[in-house]
């Protein structure tokens, strides 16, 4: 019987049949973008951001008080100057390293649109903004702290600029009982004290940066947690058991209608 649809193209028998689909290394590529796009968009960047300049405060902080204590002991002579500072320095350290961790931690957690899977009923997002209230206020309470040591930190920069600018001449002395020392240094220590001061300066303005970035990034904390708090209490509507199943799919934060 003759073909009604007109006779078939001509076509020659080694070439291949035309494939409209994408081939497999774009369709590779395409799903490798969409996976990095997914995970990328779990990540919270501002508590992420805060974590790292957290660390950053927290490493400038250990090395230059360690540091100048160090240096203070030799200039003073006196061994047991400050002995409990290194016990202090590496517990204050761990303890802001470990909460600063949880912080970002439960950040991850309350980010949307995590918390849509993981706080994804009533009860469970109660808790999570329970737990975000404690963290804000944890978090304002340690930025209060810092910014009260950020304060210190300014008394050993005065000192220390006061007694570098003095211009001292030969024969004269220095009295640090003014300074809550019991000592007197007079020539020929006073140029090697004047020597060495110049260095524990330099170790001042290292802290005094180091517990500045420490409180910048309590404060970023601050921001991104109350942030992720409007997040869960925004995602309560988004809940099985708080809506019937239209009103979550028209919901703007329903996670029917998610596509991450």
């Amino acid at each position: 019987m003759e073909n009604m649809d007109g006779p078939a193209p001509n076509r020659s028998p080694s070439e291949p049949p035309a494939d409209p689909t994408p081939t497999s290394n774009e369709a590779r590529k395409e799903n490798c973008c969409d996976k990095f796009l997914t995970c990328l968009s779990h990540v919270p960047c501002a508590s992420l951001i805060a974590w790292i300049i957290l660390l950053l405060g927290l490493g400038g902080l250990t090395g230059s008080l360690l540091y100048g204590v160090t240096k203070c002991r030799k200039v003073m002579d006196e061994p047991s100057f400050w002995w409990f500072m290194e016990f202090t320095v590496i517990g204050v350290v761990v303890i802001m390293f470990v909460l600063g961790t949880l912080f970002l931690v439960i950040a991850h957690l309350s980010s949307d649109p995590t918390n849509r899977y993981v706080f994804n009923t009533s009860k469970k997002n109660m808790c999570a903004r329970g737990l975000n209230v404690f963290v804000l206020f944890l978090a304002y309470f340690l930025a209060v702290i810092w910014v009260a040591a950020s304060s210190l930190g300014v008394m050993p920069l005065l000192v220390s600029t006061f007694i570098l600018s003095t211009d001292f001449k030969k024969g004269d002395c220095i009295e640090l009982k003014y300074y809550g020392l019991n000592k007197t240094i007079c020539e020929p220590e006073l140029e090697m004290f004047l020597k060495d001061g110049k260095e524990l300066f330099t170790c001042y303005i290292f802290t005094y940066v180091s517990a500045v970035l420490v409180t910048i990034s309590m404060i970023h904390f601050l921001i991104a947690v109350s942030a992720n708090y409007t997040h869960l209490k925004d995602s309560r509507f988004a809940t099985y058991n708080a809506y019937e199943t239209e009103d979550v799919r028209n919901s703007k934060h329903s996670i029917l209608d998610t596509n991450m």
